[in-house]
């Protein structure tokens, strides 16, 4: 019974996130041009940006075959870490991997609505720049932080799995 509840409370967060991304998302395309510039705080500026590559901008496509490569890539990771996910011996673990499965869920339903990812959140210091990012890239990396501190303090020993 503990297990189904784990599995039920994971998936209702994957949902949350892909949701709650995809909603950020289709606000920031309503209300912004690319190029334009939202400063919300110092510090925090909103963009929008179309990033045809992978995280931060890297390995962008200049074919249509790398821009297949790379949903290919990220189907595959999705899977991975979807079997793994049923193969975590703990909540936190489930959560994270969750936490994870719903923001890469979220980058590939841009990949395929709009060709590239919808990033928007650009943090800055003076001239330097942070490369924008979305809600999903932000529940991938803190998740993927966490779940290795998380599995690094717990003593590896083989007593945890890890995504």
């Amino acid at each position: 019974m503990r297990k189904n509840q784990n599995l039920q409370f994971s998936i209702l967060l994957f949902c949350f996130v892909v949701i709650f991304d995809q909603a950020t998302k289709w606000s920031v395309l309503a209300f912004l041009s690319p190029g334009e510039v939202v400063r919300i705080c110092e510090s925090v500026n909103l963009v929008l940006v179309l990033n045809p590559g992978t995280s931060f901008g890297l390995l962008s496509p200049h074919t249509g075959a790398e821009h297949i490569l790379i949903i290919i890539l990220t189907i595959l990771c999705i899977v991975l870490v979807g079997y793994v996910f049923f193969k975590m011996k703990t909540r936190i673990e489930q959560v994270l991997c969750a936490l994870i499965l719903g923001g890469a869920t979220g980058n590939l339903i841009d990949r395929f609505a709009h060709g590239a990812v919808i990033d928007f959140i650009d943090l800055y210091y003076g001239r330097w720049h942070w490369p924008a990012f979305n809600v999903s890239d932000s529940f991938i990396s803190v998740s993927a932080v966490i779940l290795v501190l998380y599995n690094l303090m717990a003593g590896g020993g083989g007593k945890r799995s890890s995504c």
